[in-house]
């Protein structure tokens, strides 16, 4: 049973569930390199709009675009174009303007088309002029003339010379990563393409013995410039960009890719490590994948993947762009770009390098690559580490259980105002983190795992626990203390259905001749009289933490103890007890300023075993208490009237209470249907609160019961007779003890033991 009982759902278990799972989730996204996952793409959609509406960071105005745009292409054509252009373009920008670094996001793969023709010219007439030639020296000579003439009117190299003559030149290449794209080719022509690529790769790494483990994109194949146009001195990237799986959207570039087990930069890395003089390029590793790229001084933290979230400046053109005619015309003033970091690349639709990203559609893929350079140069790219992973894992788990603990001890609006107090707080932070670091932790994994948890547990609480709330404020509200019930609908496990038996205090109370003044009274002032009389005592039980029981007419039944454990719960009785006959006194005095019946209340207090609970039937139920020792307190009740005292207690509610009440002693006796004898007390007010000098009358009620109990019924009636005239002939508990005394004193009793047996309840 005990294991079935740990199955039984609460509001903290289900949330550990809710938050296990979103987790699970969580772990399942980073595994996966955030590849699919529809929080993911939620969370990226998230920070897309932040940054809609946040100030961009400004470019720091070193890097530029060198336009292949509709100018150009009315002017020169069709791209690609003649490669003499590119060569005077490249002599323009680093000798003319003077640029730093000139970047190449084209690839220059097939040989320039007019020297296809030209060459095949050249050939036709070479072989026409060979098979006249006489001797092997006119061969030779006309072979020399040949080359001499493809070299001077060759396109590819006047473009190859170029290059060849800077040291700024950054080229670009692309890799294939699907088998379908290079099955046109074989091995031979992949491996001369590799080799082109060779010395471009990177040789200094750190933790190589984790490069197994490195989580990058692999690639199958190259493709890059002719052999003529790849100049072994200058530097390469590759300038693959992949869109976000989700949704088609570039948010990040990667920076080092694997080919055949090396490693490779991208070309925004080499141009900012020419920009930067050439150092090395380290990669460092560990073993959860990349940690960072260092260029010389600089330092670069990517993903673990190698990629670099992208800082975008803003829309398309926030970097200055510049059309490659007027530079080839050099109508570009000097000063707009010396020394500057240039980007030549497509924004021509027609070309079709335009990308979807946070920014915009129809986004040029070279400017795409300058925000990049730019924010390596700044180091303002976003940035999230493992670390942040990480910590995104433990918030999901440290929130969600948080929730679990405090959200079900909360009332509905507390809680709501708790669950949105707490998601205001968490994007507060993570703004100023993105704000200030450039890094933030999940936004929508935690919203998810707070708003989840509210909604559950709402609903939970709404039709599982609230329900049971509903019933124990309709059951119990109306003989429970405001406090008590509080504490049950906090923790309704408090109460348990059924009955149980539990030591508690009981009292009962009934006014003294209440039939006789019903009689007096029509039925409207009888209706009005009792409910005054039953709402004053009412309160005063509830204040102190009692359960009223029920109402028998003008009888009050209540209890302590039930059905929240109270240790003290026959002091809270007797403070009770003392404080209804105070108020009573107060309401006497103004029911005989109004000409009305003054109420007197006989009220009998036990403590004891008694079976509490819900009884009754399947239609109808009371939340109550039954046992010998709810009955001895209704015979104490009853014993008032023989006593002519008012509050009587047994023995067991003194020794629980006696630290914290005034009594007298009056009698041992053995109620009906009782075989044990029983010591009884008057209770007479708080401990220290009831008149000193009354107490000390009572004293001689003290010495004569004592003398009573051992028979000296001459003696003891003295002393009751002293303590009748010091209370002004009115003690009720001594005028029956003198009376009894003086008959025992004329007929001794037989067999004597000091207990007094009643006869009547």
């Amino acid at each position: 049973m005990a294991s079935f009982k740990f199955l039984s759902p609460t509001p903290f278990k289900i949330s550990a569930a809710i938050t296990l799972l979103i987790a699970l989730l969580n772990f399942s996204n980073l595994i996966s390199l955030g590849q699919g996952s529809f929080i993911d793409l939620m969370d990226k959609k998230t920070i897309d709009f932040i940054l809609d509406y946040k100030d961009r960071s400004p470019t720091s105005g070193k890097v530029v675009i060198v336009a292949i745009d509709t100018k150009s292409v009315d002017r020169y054509g069709r791209w690609p174009w003649s490669r003499d252009l590119m060569a005077k373009l490249l002599s323009n920008l680093t000798s003319y303007y003077n640029v730093s670094v000139v970047g190449y996001d084209v690839v220059f793969s097939e040989p320039d088309p007019n020297d296809i023709t030209a060459q095949k010219v050249i050939s036709d007439f070479y072989n026409k002029a060979n098979a006249l030639a006489s001797t092997d020296r006119g061969r030779a000579r006309l072979s020399q003339v040949k080359d001499s003439i493809e070299n001077s009117y060759s396109n590819d190299q006047l473009f190859s010379r170029a290059l060849r003559s800077t040291s700024k030149a950054v080229g670009g290449y692309f890799f294939f990563f699907s088998d379908k794209n290079i099955t046109h080719l074989n091995q031979l022509e992949l491996d001369r393409e590799g080799q082109k690529i060779a010395g471009s790769k990177i040789s200094i790494i750190r933790g190589a013995n984790h490069l197994k483990n490195l989580p990058l994109y692999t690639a199958k194949a190259v493709e890059g410039n002719t052999a003529k146009l790849t100049i072994p001195s200058n530097l390469y990237g590759y300038f693959n960009v992949f869109p976000d799986f989700e949704d088609g959207t570039v948010r990040r570039v990667h920076l080092v890719m694997r080919y055949k087990n090396q490693f490779y930069p991208s070309l925004d890395l080499q141009m900012v490590r020419r920009y930067l003089g050439n150092p090395p390029i380290q990669l460092i590793a560990n073993e959860g994948g990349v940690e960072r790229i260092k260029l010389g001084k600089k330092v670069i933290n990517t993903a673990s993947d190698g990629s670099l979230m992208i800082n975008y400046r803003g829309p398309a053109e926030t970097f200055k762009h510049y059309s490659v005619a007027d530079v080839i015309d050099r109508k570009i003033p000097l000063l707009e770009l010396q020394n500057k970091i240039v980007l030549l690349g497509a924004t021509e639709v027609g070309v079709f390098d335009l990308r979807t990203t946070p920014v915009g559609v129809a986004y040029p893929g070279v400017e795409v690559h300058a925000n990049v350079i730019d924010n390596i140069l700044k180091d303002d790219y976003f940035y999230n580490s493992d670390f942040t992973a990480l910590l995104t894992f433990l918030l999901i788990i440290a929130i969600g259980l948080l929730i679990g603990f405090i959200f079900p001890k909360l009332s509905a609006i507390t809680g709501a105002l708790f669950v949105s107090g707490l998601l205001a707080l968490y994007w507060a932070i993570n703004l100023y983190a993105l704000n200030a670091f450039q890094s933030w932790a999940s936004f929508m994994y935690i919203t998810l795992v707070i708003l989840l948890n509210w909604l559950v547990l709402t609903l939970f609480q709404y039709f599982g626990e609230e329900k049971d709330k509903r019933f124990i404020k309709g059951a119990f509200g109306q003989y429970l203390s405001p406090d008590v019930i509080n504490a049950l609908v906090s923790d309704p496990s408090a109460l348990k259905l059924g009955g149980e038996k539990k030591e508690l205090t009981c009292l009962f109370s009934d006014i003294q001749g209440f039939s006789t003044i019903s009689e007096t009274l029509s039925p409207e002032e009888l209706v009005e009289l009792l409910n005054q009389y039953l709402t004053e005592m009412t309160k005063i039980i509830l204040d102190h933490g009692g359960t009223v029981d029920k109402f028998e007419g003008d009888a009050i039944i209540a209890f302590f103890g039930a059905p929240l454990p109270q240790k003290d719960h026959a002091v809270r009785a007797c403070l009770a007890v003392v404080e209804m006959q105070e108020k009573l006194a107060q309401m006497r005095d103004t029911w005989k300023g109004q000409g009305k019946n003054e109420l007197y209340a006989r009220i009998g207090v036990n403590t004891g075993p008694m079976v509490v609970g819900n009884m009754g039937s399947a239609q109808r139920m009371d939340y109550t208490i039954m046992g010998d020792a709810v009955n001895l307190a209704a015979r104490l009740e009853g014993v008032n009237k023989q006593y002519h005292s008012f509050t009587m207690i047994s023995e067991f509610t003194y020794e629980a209470a006696k630290d914290y009440i005034e009594v007298r002693e009056l009698d041992v006796v053995r109620v009906v249907g009782k075989n044990e004898a029983i010591h009884i007390y008057e209770l007479l007010g708080k401990k220290g609160e009831y008149p000193q000098e009354k107490l000390k009358t009572f004293r001689y009620y003290a010495k004569g019961l004592s003398l009573y109990y051992k028979k000296e019924f001459e003696d003891c009636r003295k002393y009751f007779a002293q303590c009748i005239k010091l209370n002004g002939g009115d003690d009720g508990p001594s005028l029956v003890m003198f009376q009894r005394a003086k008959k025992y004193e004329a007929a001794p009793p037989k067999n004597w033991d000091g207990i007094f047996n009643l006869t009547e309840k």
